[in-house]
């Protein structure tokens, strides 16, 4: 019976080593990832764009006729599509 209860010692002291060994062992710091420099690009090229374009109607709204002038822009980008 002794050796029975020694043995079953021997694995719950195991386990438990092993089970609290896990939960307090020290995690490593979580590193930021890469930076993306095509994504930078991208974001980059799509601002340009837009700011170009709303330059581009707030012109057309000054302009001397904006109702054409936005008309053909309108049909211009459809064209395009």
């Amino acid at each position: 019976m002794e050796n029975i209860e020694t043995i079953i010692g021997v694995i719950l002291v195991a386990f438990l080593t092993t089970f609290f060994g896990k939960i307090l062992k020290k995690k490593e710091p979580k590193k930021a990832p890469p930076k993306d420099t095509s994504s930078d690009i991208a974001r980059e090229n799509i601002q340009q764009t837009l700011n170009e374009e709303v330059e581009a109607i707030e012109k057309d709204l000054t302009g001397d006729s904006p109702a054409d002038d936005l008309a053909a822009r309108g049909n211009a980008r459809k064209r395009r599509k």
